[in-house]
Order: C-alpha cells, then structure tokens, then sequence
C-alpha cells in the first residue's frame, strides 16, 4: 500500500542518487531504503532508478513522477499550514453585529487592527440594534456584536470595550450653548429633543425618558430618527437638543456645542459572543479585542 513515507524516501533518493547519502540524509540504514523503494517500485508497477554498482540514476518515469510527488508534497504543505491559519483564527469569515454609535471610533479602530492582523478574513458587517444583535447572535447570523451593556442574558458573554459618558448637544444659538460649567439637565425642561427612536435605541431611549423623568420633567419629544448622525443633523439645524454619547462630539463640532451634564450618566459599550462559541476565528477577534482596542479607548478616555 502506498503510503506518504514512500514518497519521501523516493524524493531523497531522487535528490541524492545515492543509497548510501539518501539513507543517512533520512536518518535510517541503506538496506531498509532500499526495500522501501522496491515496495514503491512494485506497487506503481514501473521501475523508477537505474541502478549499477557505480551510479542510481532515475528513469524516464521516475523523472516524470518525482515532478507529480514534488506538487503532492507542496500541495500537502500548504493543506496543512491552512489548517494551521484555521485553528489560529487566521482564514475564513467572521459576521460582526454593531450599533450605529460604535461606528464613529470603536468599530473603525477594530476593523483597523483586525485587518491589519488577519488579513485573510472576510469581514461581514451588519449594522443591528442591542437586541437585534442578541437574537441574530443566538440564531448564530453574527459571530459577535458591539452593543449596549448591560443586557441580562445567560447565554451571551460579553466584555466591556467602553464606558462613556453621555453630553448634551445644543444648537450654536442656545441659550446654554456658551455656559462653562456643567448643566443641569432640568435646564432644558423647555427644551424640544430630538432622539433615536426606542425600535432603533431602546436602551438610548429609555436612558433619556428616565434621567428627564429623574430630572423632574417629561421630554418633549419632537423628533425620532434611526441614526445619531441625523440627531446632530436636526440639533445643528435648530430643530432641539439631544443626548448623545460623549464619543461622537466630533461630528458636526462647528454647528453643534456640547456640554457636559451635571451628574453625568455613562453609556457603556461591550463586546458579545454566545457562550460555547469556541470558533478560532471568534477566540482570535476576542483576543484581539481585549489586547488592542480596549487598552486603545480608555487612552483615549483619559485624554
């Protein structure tokens, strides 16, 4: 029966014409070589060396076999360093589920530095709500998210990437929009807000209606949209104030002020993975995660 260690020990013959050179080259004696090359030569059913007492020298077909075993042999190779990148989480894909506030600075930072590091996974990105990501993680549409914490959930782990505070964002011609000092939240009782809508933002939301409930008014509420980029659209513009994470101050940051609230409440970002989900591909984005992005933004907090 043909086996790999036959094609090896016909390769060193073939490199070394020679028993005596090949046999030590594999670390073994010349007579058990040489029976392995007769099993070879009897099971193909072509003599594959010349052979006298001066020279070994290949034949015709064994020419045209050592190119054929040369390609098996690197094919071999290759087979097993990609299996090799498989375990290491190093080919394949890897579906991430994100909110549209994670898009602004943690998600740009990620893809950055997984690209970089795994240049070979294809990378789906799906932009989800928290709980849409949470149902697509168990029916396993994502391989992880980035979404809101906390959420109460025995079968997806989670790892906080972020906690921020929250600001408030004020149209240039505001009343409060040249104060200094922190605001006090029951300063806009008055105002309009414009928020993501709780189907796009539940958590954002209700983060809004409790700390205004808190602050002892009810919102009002003149305008819901899906994305915070058109939140700080509307507030530029005119139409309210909103509250946003303290991340996105960048945007628009010549028609909008934002200012800090007294008491300030934090928004908390995390990564999520199902538990059990042992995939190399997820171990690796994990690790990746943890040791490079993590570190990176709470640098960046602290600044």
């Amino acid at each position: 029966m043909l086996e790999l260690r036959h094609l090896k020990y016909f390769v060193t013959v073939a490199e070394e014409l020679h028993f005596g050179k090949a046999a030590a080259r594999l670390n073994m004696a010349q007579p058990p070589l040489s029976s392995q090359i007769r099993q070879l030569e009897e099971e193909i059913g072509v003599p594959l060396f010349h052979r006298t007492k001066r020279k070994v020298e290949l034949t015709k077909e064994g020419q045209v076999f050592l190119e054929k075993v040369y390609l098996i042999l690197k094919n071999l190779e290759d087979a097993i360093e990609t299996v090799r990148m498989v375990n290491r989480g190093e080919i394949g894909e890897i579906a991430i589920g994100f909110i549209s506030s994670a898009s602004y600075d943690i998600l740009p930072a990620i893809i950055q530095h997984y690209r970089k590091n795994y240049p070979n996974i294809h990378i789906d990105l799906q932009q989800l709500t928290t709980e849409e990501q949470v149902k697509a993680l168990h029916e396993g549409r994502i391989d992880v998210g980035i979404l809101c914490h906390p959420i109460e959930n025995d079968n997806v782990l989670f790892e906080v990437i972020r906690q921020e505070p929250m600001v408030i964002a004020l149209p240039k011609d505001h009343p409060l929009a040249h104060e200094t000092s922190s605001i006090n939240l029951n300063d806009l009782s008055n105002d309009p807000f414009i928020v993501t809508g709780r189907k796009a933002n539940q958590r954002h939301y209700d983060t809004l209606i409790k700390l205004c409930y808190q602050a002892g008014f009810s919102p009002k509420v003149v305008q819901e949209t899906k994305e915070l980029s058109t939140v700080l659209s509307l507030v530029s513009s005119g139409m309210g104030v909103a509250l946003v994470p303290a991340s996105i101050q960048s945007i628009f940051k010549n028609k909008v002020i934002y200012r800090n609230i007294r008491n300030h409440p934090y928004t908390t970002t995390a990564l999520a993975w199902k538990s059990g989900n042992l995939s190399p591909t997820v171990r690796a984005f994990i690790e990746l995660v943890k040791k490079s992005i993590i570190p990176l933004m709470n640098q960046y907090d602290c600044e």
